[in-house]
């Protein structure tokens, strides 16, 4: 019983300690707390006898405003003495959103017979990117070959307006078909804006295929037909001679009229074919004659050309100009007698008819209406002025014939140079200059087109026409006209 007395007597000990330690702890907290709540108090009690005012901002002390927008001030509220004297605050403002910049609102606060000032800071600011608009489309092709012609650009900004001068264009290479041309532009704020031009490099333009010797060629029955081949070159790939397919058969046993076709396709998928006419005759001509006369029709030259047409059998083509009534009924009677009217414009006039392809082909269509009134003929056979191969054109239209030339083809036209020149509108005097030009030019085997003309006063080609008529004739050449069937010949154009 005694050990069970001490045991308790010492738990309790221990409680009484621990009690102890924990008011010991406790104390220091609560004079703090008190502390510091009579210095609150105190702080009050100086502020409210003092007359000190208690500042409250409305919003944030320093405010961000974007440039254009409209700004309000939030303004303060102020108390003294616990009452609220905001209304007797002074405002002064120097907030300018019109303008990127830092401004102060200034509160002048009453203070006895003074004021206190306090501020808020306004920062107006530009963070809206610049535009770049694109002239044209942003899907750009380029054909192969041509140098990019760049269709322009503008560049705005909100803040600084017009900064197009601020573009930066650069090129990224994707690859061998295509580019992109990147514009960029940072206004006065340092906000950045990129435009992106996607370049497309395409060919549409097919290989040509030129023939090694002659487009017609004339054999006896019976010999042997040697193949004479080709060559292609394409604007892109080059030479594609080994990539030429021929195609057809020549029966040198039979008489009859072969075609040798000769295709090529180009890495893009451009193809194009040309062909050989092969005529196997027992008693084939040597070639075929193609007398064509142009800048008629004339009244002292034209009826004197159709005079010796009609006395030798055989019929030629006139590519004419402009005609007056009096010139009309030549017109009407080389069509009676056989011979063709072809186009070589409604006016000879390379300052006007060469200015566009509009113009070019409205003096066709001008002229070939006209012939139509006349002969009731609508002929699609033309020669330019100058030919297809002309220079002077550039002059007036860079790239006019180009143009021209593929728009007559796709208006369902031939045009057609010549391979045998007579000099007769140049340096050339007499007939027999003119006779040994057209003889010397005709070759076997072949279209032989004749360039001569029949203008006024032009007695030299006259004189000499017999004599050219009479050599084809004996040297076994057949004479023929033109018409759209007729296989092209035409020179190399260089504008």
């Amino acid at each position: 019983m005694i050990e069970i007395e001490e045991a308790n007597k010492e738990e309790q000990n221990i409680k009484c300690k621990h009690q102890k330690i924990s008011k010991s702890h406790k104390r220091p907290i609560i004079i703090t707390a008190i502390i510091l709540f009579s210095l609150v108090i105190i702080s009050i009690l100086i502020l409210y006898f003092a007359g000190i005012p208690i500042i409250k901002y409305k919003g944030e002390n320093t405010e961000t405003i974007e440039y254009g927008e409209i700004y309000i001030d939030k303004g303060i509220n102020v108390y003294t003495k616990f009452k609220n004297i905001s209304n007797k605050v002074i405002v002064e403002s120097n907030v300018n959103t019109s303008k990127v910049g830092n401004y102060n609102i200034t509160y002048k606060v009453p203070y006895f017979n003074d004021y206190k000032i306090y501020t808020r800071t306004v920062n107006v600011v530009d963070t809206k990117a610049p535009s770049i608009n694109l002239t044209g489309d942003t899907q750009y092709n380029l054909a192969y070959g041509t140098e990019y012609q760049e269709p322009g650009y503008t560049a705005t900004d909100d803040y600084d307006g017009d900064i197009t001068d601020k573009v930066v264009v650069t090129q990224v290479d994707v690859d061998k078909n295509n580019f992109e041309k990147h514009y960029t532009v940072s206004d006065s704020s340092g906000n950045s804006f990129e435009n992106i031009r996607y370049i497309k490099i395409t060919d549409d333009v097919a290989p040509k295929i030129t023939l090694n010797g002659d487009s017609v060629i004339s054999i006896l029955t019976g010999s042997t037909y040697n193949e004479q081949g080709a060559t292609a070159i394409d604007n892109k790939d080059g030479d594609l001679t080994k990539n030429i397919q021929i195609s057809g058969n020549v029966d040198t046993s039979k008489n009859g009229t072969y075609l040798i076709t000769y295709s090529v396709s180009d890495s893009n998928g451009n193809k194009t074919a040309v062909q050989r006419k092969v005529i196997v005759d027992k008693t084939q001509s040597t070639g075929i004659i193609y007398l064509t006369f142009d800048d008629g029709p004339s009244n002292t030259i034209t009826p004197k050309i159709l005079d010796i047409l009609k006395e030798k059998g055989v019929n030629a083509t006139f590519f004419i100009i402009n005609y007056n009534d009096s010139t009309e009924q030549i017109v009407k009677r080389a069509v009676n007698e056989g011979n063709v009217i072809g186009i070589h414009g409604y006016s000879h006039d390379y300052s006007k008819i060469y200015t566009s392809v509009d113009a070019c082909y409205d003096n066709i269509i001008k002229l070939q209406q006209k012939i139509y009134n006349s002969t009731g003929i609508t002929t699609k056979v033309l020669r330019f002025p100058g030919g297809s191969s002309n220079t002077v054109s550039k002059k007036y239209c860079k790239g006019v014939m180009t143009g021209i030339s593929q728009k007559v083809l796709k208006e369902g036209f031939k045009y057609y140079d010549w391979n045998v020149m007579s000099g007769d509108s140049g340096d050339v005097k007499t007939k027999e200059a003119v006779y040994n030009n057209v003889t010397k030019g005709i070759k076997p085997g072949r279209n032989n087109i004749v360039l001569m003309h029949d203008f006024s006063g032009n007695n030299k080609t006259l004189e000499a026409l017999p004599g050219i008529i009479d050599y084809g004739l004996s040297n076994g050449y057949r004479f023929d006209v033109i018409t759209t069937d007729t296989e092209m010949v035409t020179q190399k154009i260089q504008n």
